[in-house]
């Protein structure tokens, strides 16, 4: 069993409110309440914590804690009416509920839908998102991640900014509309995912530092990395293993996906990440649910999901939708440089890990990669775009305003006939074409600059200046355009995708076993076929039509271009096959 202890305010076994903040050089410390015009005063233990306890506090209740002589926010607060520089509150959490016979959905079935909560509603809100779950389930979706929701500072930002990890960002509701949010998915058969930073703090708003070495030197693209092997990270470990047990037990998440872990630093014999997925299995086990630990890690290395590594589930695999759009749009900038050939597809859909250790990455500069062929299809989410991929572009430009329809169906079949797990990025089912820019809402003046230079320069985006991250304006358009959905291209993408995961769903197309799907390619035509035991996929990535088919004992029940009865596949043009049995079942 691993071992935490609660931090912040809590309900202690007495039904008191109860506090413990890691403060381990602090000679002074105690909880302060403004409205009452009372102190908490708090006593140190052994280990560098201080606790104390009261009455019980009623939730809504305003605190600071009184560090020798400076009022600070909670490091572990609840929530931030105020914002991240403003006094703590104590809540009152209710585990999200479970319907009868509930126990979450497996890697092996999972069709995953990523969700930013601010631009994914014109309100953008957690109710506003749960009133548009039906259409996820309709969609045929079971999993929804939602980007980080631990409070940042403003009202806007991806949420890779926050700086109370226990904190729900307070424009998007209250801890009630979550568990409802939660709750609600369930009902309909969906998990629901966290995304969570364990790697850094945000760069405004970040108090905990004045209680503990927090981070220590060393460096991530976003400033200094998690104190999890150095002096007093006993205490720091425990504060983010809690705060897993917090997500996942008492708000009660299906599972996380967790940001940047090769940027999570730990030379512990036990590392942090692998005391994470292992609490995560020792809370589903006592609650009968299975989670799902995905990470992105995006150094294709097998260790991410094996059981003597890290324990993931699954880890973000960028290779085939890398390979994809430079084979069909022929850009080489960032990621992309290490891509372009058409092999690199048949060798994505094939083996997952393009970058395998026996090729150069031209954007990490070094041979980076395993064997994907020693993990299981279901250890690698795979998607055409995400949030990263559409926002670190000059115009936040989705792939399918860039580079068209026809080609955007191509990709995501092909994605979707693979052996992997599909993800979705908001707004992909129907085709939107409104941008996701990069966007904040900081209130420091230089910081604010910062950031403008600080992409300029990290992503090259040469003389093409992108919209100003700061502007309310920038965040604004990259709010999903709902009308869409009922526009004749809405409409015929939508139903594309839904038939398109009820075979991935059946295991017609996709069947996530590497024995299960055989990938065969010609590449002077640029032609892959996957066939299953049940269908037959054709993939054209030339601008030439080319002869193929009729299939014998098979019709065609998907076609991206043209009729495929004729023989004839169009351009850029995906087909799938099966018998006439199954034909007759898909959806309308």
């Amino acid at each position: 069993m691993i071992d935490t202890v609660p931090v912040g305010h809590f309900v202690d076994a007495q039904g008191r409110s109860a506090f413990r903040i890691f403060a381990p050089r602090a000679r002074r410390l105690a909880v302060v309440l403004p409205d009452a015009g009372r102190r908490i005063a708090l006593q140190r233990d052994g280990d560098g914590h201080w606790t104390g306890h009261a009455a019980r506090l009623p939730a809504g209740t305003l605190y600071w804690l009184a560090l020798d002589g400076r009022l600070l926010p909670d490091p572990a607060s609840r929530r931030q009416p105020q914002g991240v520089h403003g006094p703590s509150m104590v809540v009152d959490v209710v585990p999200a509920g479970r319907p009868e016979g509930w126990v979450g959905v497996p890697m092996s079935q999972a069709i995953v839908y990523e969700l930013h909560v601010g631009t994914f509603t014109p309100e953008g809100t957690l109710a506003a998102a749960r009133s548009r779950l039906t259409h996820l389930q309709r969609l045929g979706v079971n999993v929804v991640e939602l980007m980080p929701l631990a409070a940042f500072p403003g009202e806007r930002n991806w949420g890779y900014d926050g700086t109370y990890p226990f904190a729900l960002h307070a424009v998007y509701g209250d801890h009630d509309d979550l568990r409802r949010f939660i709750e609600a998915a369930r009902a309909l058969g969906m998990a629901v995912l966290l995304d969570v930073v364990y790697n850094h703090f945000g760069p405004e708003g970040h108090h905990s530092g004045a209680f503990a070495p927090y981070t220590r030197a060393l460096e991530t693209p976003w400033g200094a990395a998690i104190n999890f092997d150095g002096e007093h990270s006993r205490g720091v470990r425990n504060f983010f293993l809690y705060n897993t047990r917090y997500w996942l037990q008492e708000v009660g998440f299906d599972g996380f996906r967790m940001d940047a872990v090769s940027l999570v630093f730990d030379g512990s014999p036990l590392p942090i990440l692998r005391e994470i997925t292992d609490l995560a299995r020792e809370i589903g086990r006592a609650d009968g649910r299975g989670l799902l630990m995905i990470a992105e890690h995006l150094r294709n290395e097998r260790h991410v999901t094996s059981t003597p590594g890290l324990g993931f589930d699954a880890q973000w695999n960028d290779d085939p939708g890398h390979a994809i759009a430079a084979c069909l749009g022929g850009e080489r900038r960032r990621q992309l440089a290490s891509f372009g050939n058409f092999e690199d597809v048949v060798k994505a859909l094939q083996q997952g890990f393009v970058l395998d250790g026996t090729r150069f990455d031209h954007h990490h500069r070094s041979f980076l990669g395993t064997d994907g062929r020693l993990t299981h299809p279901a250890q690698h989410l795979v998607y055409l775009q995400n949030h990263d991929q559409i926002g670190n572009r000059p115009q936040g430009d989705r792939f399918i305003a860039t580079r068209g329809r026809e080609k955007t169906l191509l990709a995501i079949t092909a994605l979707m006939a693979s052996p992997f797990v599909p993800m979705l990025f908001m707004g992909d089912e129907y085709g939107e074409v409104a941008p996701f820019y990069f966007f904040e809402d900081f209130s420091d003046a230089a910081l604010i600059e910062g950031v403008k230079a600080g992409r300029r320069a990290d992503f090259a985006f040469g003389d093409a200046e992108p919209p100003d991250p700061h502007a309310r304006s920038t965040f604004l358009a990259s709010k999903l355009d709902w009308q869409r959905v009922d526009r004749e291209d809405g409409r015929a993408m939508l139903a594309f995708w839904r038939q398109l995961i009820d075979l991935k769903r059946a295991g017609w197309i996709g069947p996530r076993d590497f024995a299960a799907v055989t990938v065969r390619a010609d590449a002077c035509k640029r032609l892959i076929t996957l066939e299953t035991a049940h269908t037959l996929t054709a993939l054209n990535f030339s601008d030439r039509a080319l002869a193929f088919g009729p299939v014998a004992g098979r019709v065609p029940v998907l076609c991206t271009a043209g009729s495929a009865s004729e023989g004839v596949m169009a351009p850029f043009a995906a087909v799938v096959w099966a018998g006439p049995a199954r034909a007759a079942t898909l959806n309308p």
